[in-house]
Order: C-alpha cells, then sequence, then structure tokens
C-alpha cells in the first residue's frame, strides 16, 4: 500500500515536470516565431546591399541603415537576366532563410570563403560538432582568411519547428523547401549553389562539404594559400574518377530517360570539393536552362554532368589525401596523425551510423596537437 502511494507521487512529479517543458517548448517556439515574423525579409534587405556593393564595386559590408526591402525575384532577375528562371525547375528551389542576414563581408573580401554543408534536418549534433570543429566561422589569423559555415537542410516536418529554433540560435541554418530524402539530394546541392549567388554573391572561394566528414581545416587552408591560383586556373578541384559506368539496376539507379549516356563525365566524390564563385555561378547558369534536367546522383551530376556542360575545368586536389575507415578498427583520429597530407576521413559516420559526435572533437584535437596548436593561436 505504501509502495502505490510512494508510485503515485513520483508519477505526479513526473507529470509536472513533463507539463513545464512541454509548455516552456511551445513558449520558446512561439517566441522565435513572433522573432521571426518581425523581419522576415532581413536576409534579403542585406542580399540588396551586397548587390549593390557589387554593381558599384565598393564590397562593404552589410550595414543596419533602413532601404526599402526587395523580394528575392529581384535578386533572381541579377541572377537569370529576369525575375523568372527558363528553367521551372530553379523557380521550384524556394528557401527559408534565418531572420538575419547570414553572409557578413570582412574587409578582405579576397579572402571570405563559405563551407557550404548538406546536412540532414535531425542532424542537429553533427551540425553543433562542426560548429566546433573544422567549421569554425571565425578569421584564421595565420591565413587572414575567414571563414563561414552555411548548413543546408531539407524540409521534415518532425523537427521543422526545432530547426527554426537552431536558426534563430544560430543563423547559418538555410531550409530548402524539399522534402529531406536520398531522392532531392541533388536538387539540394543545386540548391545551395543557387543560395549563395543570391544572398552570398561576394564570397570568392567555396568549399563543399558533406556533415559527416571529418576534416583537416589547416591543410585546406595551406592549399588554398600555397598551391591555388584562381587568376590562373579556375574551375573545380577534388578526387575525380573517370569512365564510371551508370548504374541502371540499384539504389543508384537512373534511367536513360534521365540520362542517356551509359558512363558519367569526370566527377569529384561529393565529400568534399573546392571551387570559386565565378564557378558557382557558371554551374547555376548551366542549369538554368529550359529543358535541363536534374540527375539524382549529387556528385555524377554537380561536379560531372553539370561542370561539363558548364565547360568548368577540372583539378585533382595536389597530394591531398581522403581516407575511408568504415571497417577499419584504426580512428580516424590516428589517421589524421599519422598522415601529414589527409585532408578528409570518413568514419562509420559517413554510412549512416547515428554513433557519438564526440570523434568530431577527437579528431580536431588530434589535428591541433598535430600542429601544435591552440585556440588562442588560430583566431582572432
Amino acid at each position: 500500500m505504501l509502495l502505490s502511494f510512494y508510485l503515485h507521487i513520483v508519477l505526479l512529479i513526473s507529470f509536472t515536470i513533463f507539463s513545464f517543458v512541454a509548455v516552456s517548448f511551445i513558449q520558446r517556439i512561439r517566441t522565435e516565431n513572433n522573432l521571426s515574423s518581425l523581419t522576415p525579409s532581413a536576409s534579403v534587405h542585406d542580399a540588396q546591399i551586397e548587390l549593390h556593393s557589387v554593381a558599384n564595386g565598393t564590397n562593404k559590408s552589410p550595414s543596419n541603415a533602413s532601404v526599402a526591402r526587395i523580394d528575392e525575384s529581384n535578386l533572381r532577375e541579377n541572377i537569370f537576366g529576369s525575375p523568372k528562371a527558363k528553367n521551372p525547375i530553379l523557380d521550384r528551389l524556394t528557401f527559408i532563410n534565418p531572420p538575419n542576414t547570414v553572409c557578413i563581408y570582412p574587409n578582405n573580401m579576397e579572402n571570405y570563403m563559405i563551407f557550404i554543408v548538406l546536412s540532414r534536418a535531425f542532424n542537429f549534433d553533427f551540425r553543433q560538432a562542426i560548429r566546433g570543429t573544422w567549421g569554425r566561422s571565425e578569421k584564421y589569423k595565420g591565413y587572414n582568411t575567414t571563414i563561414k559555415t552555411i548548413f543546408f537542410v531539407g524540409i521534415d516536418d518532425s523537427v521543422q519547428s526545432a530547426v527554426r529554433l537552431e536558426q534563430a540560435r544560430f543563423n547559418d541554418v538555410i531550409e530548402i523547401a524539399i522534402p529531406e530524402s536520398y531522392a532531392f539530394v541533388a536538387h539540394k546541392e543545386l540548391a545551395s549553389l543557387l543560395w549563395t549567388r543570391l544572398y552570398c554573391p561576394l564570397a570568392r572561394i567555396l568549399f563543399r562539404a558533406d556533415d559527416d566528414i571529418l576534416m583537416d581545416t589547416f591543410l585546406l587552408l595551406n592549399f588554398i594559400k600555397d598551391d591555388l591560383n584562381l587568376n590562373v586556373k579556375d574551375g573545380l578541384y577534388g578526387w575525380f574518377r573517370f569512365n564510371n559506368t551508370v548504374h541502371r539496376g540499384d539504389r543508384w539507379a537512373v534511367t536513360k530517360m534521365e540520362y542517356k549516356p551509359n558512363t558519367y563525365p569526370p566527377y569529384t566524390f561529393g565529400v568534399g570539393y573546392l571551387f570559386s564563385n565565378f564557378s558557382c555561378q557558371r554551374l547555376v547558369n548551366a542549369a538554368n536552362q529550359p529543358n535541363h534536367q536534374i540527375v539524382r546522383i549529387g556528385d555524377a551530376y554537380i561536379t560531372g554532368i553539370l561542370r561539363d556542360l558548364a565547360e568548368i575545368p577540372f583539378y585533382d586536389f595536389k597530394d591531398l589525401k581522403f581516407s575511408y575507415t568504415f571497417y577499419n578498427p584504426i580512428p580516424c583520429d590516428e589517421y589524421f596523425m599519422n598522415n601529414p597530407q589527409l585532408l578528409i576521413c570518413m568514419s562509420k559516420l559517413h554510412t549512416g551510423m547515428r554513433d557519438d559526435p564526440l570523434e568530431f572533437y577527437d579528431v580536431w584535437d588530434a589535428i591541433l596537437t598535430k600542429y601544435e596548436k591552440s585556440l588562442s593561436d588560430i583566431f582572432d
């Protein structure tokens, strides 16, 4: 009898705590929605200033000055030469932006770089780990380079309210109005390029990555400083594959109606590749043709088919390596410690296993140790 009494007390306390948490969460969502509704086009507002800077060659950072707001159709007219794209697919790629501008430019635009990270909406833990490790949005002192990491997610109704809270908190998550589905990965990647041209046209260098990779950011910055000359060799840099057969009968199947040739043009692994904003514009232009069709295999489509249509040259990363460790017991942090040219390591995270994101921090600590750096040595 006494045990039953205590059990009822515990249940009552648990219900009270649950009710308090639920009410608090709903209030937070309403608060954030109210904040968002007060500034629905802030990012468009700042994009207007950015485009004004492009037109006048001033390269000024967005200000808080009150100016007339513009619709996204004006930005699309600047990109396409018309408010409507020639290809209706591009018109259907729309965005839900954070309440404030994402790209705030430094004084030295020469070294402003964006990490375009494709992420699944429910991968909150991966995004938070990236913010604290290889994708820190900071100015890297030794390289005089400012990096801004931007995450692109699709629509997932089960976590949409939480994504909106994340947008308001970190101001680095862009929602693309397409479903979170493997079938739309190529659409998501193309949308990320279109968004970059619309809302961040002054960034000079872009690096596209997945949210489940582990990366040595300093090695990439060294490559950009020592080996990259976009004035001489502007193109797409990665690890290219040649004469790859188009799959017709498995999860990567592409029908003849989608893509007739039996082999893809040279394309790079989608886990990470480097290119300029000028090449980004050329890719968007190539997609903006009336009869152009998106092929759903993202890396083969963007870095192979679309790159080929845009006539963008391609180059292999000079001396940079990547590694798969899916079934290898040696963890990625040891790979980075023992291989000075390893840029990207893909562990079982890349196979879709929901493992502990602490691996991001273990690898980051190993990389800092390798370079004998502390955070105060790196960031302004």
